[in-house]
């Protein structure tokens, strides 16, 4: 299929009904408060165990495909696969979608999308762009790999930018299929860090996104109103510890569509506080300048634990 005769872009996501709610509010932001972008995208949603009443309640909201997710192989032997749910592989999809697309942009359903996207299409680099965070390629394991760097700077993979201008994206996913089920007992950040590999084995260079497009609410140096897209990676969401007014009126606008309310949700009082000090520091810039200095250091810390218990040497 000639580059010409492929669609400009799709967003790509991935849900089951546990997370249906969180994938409407996701895409209702990007349709509010980025609307260049989305009025060119087609909506790719992989998916497994979703009701007629999740698929009608997203359909609403933009044109939305569905695919359904299989995978050939058990993640049994993934030990933070329950965590999420084999949904976290559909991200490798995006390879081979690639046939299709001229340009795709992966989502994760913990995002709040606050401001127009469409010049995040422009890092095309080597086909691939990705966000750094705090950590190093070591803390996606539990154990170390042999024939990798891990002490090289971790890319986050919960927002990424895949264009047809990379080199054989087909061999490239196959290679993370393959090696998820090789590696399955020593994931732990289960396809990050079989991305992380990936960029090395095949040699690729990404474009790095800048931090405000993939921002954590409380861990990114990125100010919570400079941020493009607020990513609330790990154990606490914006329905439980991160509480934003945006965030709950998409929520709002999801159950007027027709889908299910709620299901995960975890609250921490701590987590809680810890982000409203957070947005309090925003506004002091001696101390802000000190907070993300204090939360550098943390991750150093972090990263000094993981490697001394992989037996690991820094540089």
């Amino acid at each position: 299929m000639q580059s010409q005769q492929k669609k400009p872009l799709a967003v790509v996501m991935a849900t089951d009904d546990k997370a249906a709610f969180a994938a409407g509010c996701a895409l209702l932001s990007l349709k509010q408060n980025s609307p260049l972008l989305f009025k060119k995208a087609d909506i790719i949603i992989y998916y497994q165990n979703l009701s007629q009443q999740n698929r009608k309640a997203l359909r609403s909201i933009g044109r939305v495909f569905f695919k359904e997710y299989k995978l050939n192989f058990s993640t049994a032997d993934i030990k933070t696969i329950r965590r999420y749910s084999q949904l976290t592989l559909a991200r490798y999809e995006c390879f081979f979608l690639l046939k299709e697309y001229r340009q795709l942009l992966w989502l994760d359903l913990d995002i709040l999308v606050k401001k127009e996207l469409i010049n995040i299409l422009k890092f095309k680099k080597s086909g691939f762009a990705l966000a750094h965070d705090d950590n190093i390629v070591a803390s996606n394991f539990l154990k170390p790999i042999k024939g990798f760097d891990l002490l090289r700077r971790n890319f986050n993979a919960g927002v990424i930018v895949f264009s047809d201008n990379m080199a054989n994206p087909v061999k490239i996913g196959a290679w993370c299929y393959q090696q998820t089920k090789a590696l399955a007992s020593k994931l732990l950040w289960i396809d990050q860090g079989i991305l992380n590999l990936a960029l090395q084995k095949f040699a690729i260079k990404p474009a790095i996104l800048p931090r405000k497009f993939n921002s954590h609410p409380v861990l990114s140096p990125i100010k919570t109103a400079n941020a493009l897209i607020l990513h609330a990676m790990g154990d606490y969401k914006f329905w439980d510890n991160y509480p934003f007014k945006e965030w709950d009126n998409f929520y709002r606008k999801w159950l007027e569509t027709g889908g299910a309310e709620v299901t995960i949700q975890n609250y921490d009082k701590k987590y809680l506080l810890i982000f409203k000090f957070k947005l309090f520091l925003e506004k002091v810039p001696f101390i802000w300048g000190l907070f993300q200095k204090t939360v550098k250091f943390k991750f150093a810390l972090l990263n000094k634990k993981t490697l001394k218990k992989q037996g690991l040497k820094g540089r």
